[in-house]
């Protein structure tokens, strides 16, 4: 069964899909101010929907779709929510709003352990094959 949680986070895969292009240590956003303008917009509106440590369906899509943070892979979802999350944050700070800056931070923690956990997971499944 697939959670609001899961069906955010494909959204955001399919709109990202082959938008971002990079190596490693950067990533970059190759599209359009209005592709870019719709991620946001729904990046926001729905990120409340995986951005829950308690609800681990998002963590289980990302290990089972291996789309976990990789270090030799800059398109990952996990990748491509974190810098998403690193553009409204720096966009926060930009216009002095410390109060959501802080707000973001917390997300950017709260992603970072979900993505460890999906690693977790990963590796989990793969050893007990």
């Amino acid at each position: 069964m697939e959670t609001n949680a899961v069906t955010a986070l494909i959204s955001i895969k399919e709109k990202t899909d082959g938008l971002f292009t990079g190596g490693k240590g950067y990533t970059q956003f190759i599209g359009t101010d209005i592709q870019w303008n719709n991620i946001m917009k729904e990046f926001k509106q729905n990120k409340h929907l995986f951005l829950n440590p308690i609800d681990k369906s998002a963590c289980h899509f990302l290990a089972e779709n291996k789309e976990y943070r990789q270090p030799e892979r800059y398109d990952t979802l996990a990748q491509i929510v974190s810098n998403l999350l690193g553009y409204e944050r720096q966009e926060a700070w930009d216009n002095g709003d410390k109060e959501v800056e802080g707000e973001l931070l917390k997300d950017v923690v709260i992603w970072q352990y979900m993505n460890q956990y999906a690693r977790k997971v990963a590796v989990e499944t793969y050893l007990e094959l």
